[in-house]
């Protein structure tokens, strides 16, 4: 126990950000959601907030719990948005996602799923992340946004969303410790060194008027203590990916302003000419749903085909009613959301389920234990395909920040699941190569870097 802690605040029975915990959460979900807010071991001013009741009325009230990390700073996402800039940003984009948005796309997606479920059953094994689960969705937000769609550019836009996460959402909490010495000096100094051409390429191309850093990002108390921290520090050889990531939708951008067509990008170019949105909203806003519009997306599909692989009898019931799809992928979002946590900060003192709480505390709100409250769902760690009322989940968060892209994510899930569950008879872990889980991105991730599995085709 903590001698510093407050009256009244209890620490945390473990530390969820420890790789060990992250590889296999949901055993101790029940101890926190017994105390839905602890503090977090080993790290001042921050404090871990589950149980669903408290975790919505914590994203419930972005007033009181600002999705900001930094006071006096924006973080240029809009997951992060306050609300009155947040509201703006979304009313102008969310006509990406409308019903008429995603049928114009359902056909291109379908097209997608059968190609990438041909190569699956040509291999017959291999990973299935880089056969079919990240391929799909990368393929569908690269024709969102005019981004090239070729093999080598989907992997380029992988690498680009891989860096952008690892580098710069402070979503984790803390971190590990700062790299120290001469040796992470120096490959801060090769890094930083190394992304300088790309800073010059984006402040080329873009206006003088948008050159200009808004705020203070990153805020100098990133990497002080009680604060969270970016990845910068630890990855610093990625820095010109995440720079070129930005030059790269900005020339697009540029593209499709000067010759506008019928793709769902388009439609971010009416709110930019009026005004509606600055360059640098709109941009940020493309990056944020690209990185965003696949990651998620992908981790679900590989949970979906993990769960079948391990339960047959779970295959077999799917694939007697195509219809029993869509309540098994609640399900699967409730117990294995892709993002497990995300984070606020207080604007000012509150009392939270009983817990006084400073401002400024820094809040670690833990999705994936509210989705197994034991006081919101019966029998909360059984996975049932047939679940009334799973879709109350907390997957894709709540309140002003619910995911704007929940919908997409949905239609790929089903219409992948649905085309290759109707190609198969069995799928099966690889014995000889273990799935390894994402331990090591901050942001929250719940997947897999590699799922070797086994193919069996259906019985022509």
């Amino acid at each position: 126990m903590r001698g510093d802690l407050p009256a009244g605040r209890e620490e945390a029975p473990f530390d969820p950000l420890s790789a060990d915990i992250r590889r296999c959460p949901h055993p101790h979900y029940d101890r926190l959601n017994a105390r839905p807010v602890t503090a977090l071991p080993d790290h001042p001013n921050f404090y871990l907030v589950s149980g669903y009741d408290t975790v919505v009325d914590v994203l419930m009230d972005p007033g009181t719990y600002d999705g900001q990390p930094f006071p006096g700073s924006e973080v240029p996402i809009m997951s992060a948005m306050r609300p009155e800039p947040h509201a703006r940003v979304r009313g102008a984009v969310q006509s990406i996602f409308t019903r008429k948005a995603l049928e114009q796309l359902t056909p291109y997606i379908e097209a997608v799923v059968r190609r990438r479920t041909d190569e699956l059953l040509r291999q017959g094994r291999g990973d299935l992340m880089a056969l079919w689960a990240n391929p799909i969705p990368l393929s569908v937000i690269a024709r969102m946004f005019g981004f090239p769609d070729g093999e080598a550019d989907l992997a380029r836009l992988h690498r680009y969303g891989d860096a952008a996460i690892r580098l710069a959402i402070p979503y984790g909490g803390p971190g590990r410790p700062l790299p120290k010495g001469l040796r992470a000096r120096w490959r801060q100094i090769v890094g930083l060194g190394r992304a300088i051409p790309s800073l010059l390429r984006l402040l080329f191309l873009m206006p003088a008027s948008e050159r200009r850093p808004q705020g203070r990002f990153p805020n100098p108390m990133a990497d002080k203590p009680g604060y969270p921290r970016t990845g910068l520090p630890h990855h610093p050889e990625l820095a010109h990916l995440a720079i070129d990531f930005q030059v790269e939708v900005l020339k697009i951008f540029k593209q499709r302003l000067a010759r506008p067509g019928n793709e769902v990008a388009d439609l971010l170019i009416p709110p930019f000419q009026r005004g509606e949105l600055s360059l640098r909203e709109t941009l940020g806003a493309a990056q944020q749903i690209l990185v965003a519009g696949y990651e998620t997306t992908a981790n679900t599909l590989a949970s979906a085909i993990y769960r079948l692989a391990q339960d047959p009898g779970l295959l077999t019931f799917l694939k007697a009613d195509a219809t029993r799809i869509e309540t098994f992928v609640e399900e699967l979002l409730r117990l294995d959301a892709p993002l497990q946590r995300t984070l606020r900060r207080t604007t000012r003192p509150v009392t939270l389920a009983g817990v006084d709480l400073p401002e400024n505390a820094q809040l670690i709100v833990m999705l994936g234990a509210a989705n197994v409250d034991g006081a919101r769902f019966d029998c909360p760690h059984q996975f049932d395909p047939e679940r009334k009322l799973a879709s109350r989940h907390l997957a894709f968060g709540r309140g002003i920040h619910i995911c704007l892209g929940a919908q997409l994510a949905r239609l790929e899930v089903r219409l992948a699941l649905t085309e290759l569950l109707g190609r198969i008879d069995g799928v099966g872990l690889d014995p000889a190569n273990p799935p390894e889980r994402v331990v090591d991105k901050d942001i929250g991730m719940w997947g897999f870097a590699r799922l070797p599995v086994t193919i069996v085709p259906k019985a022509s």
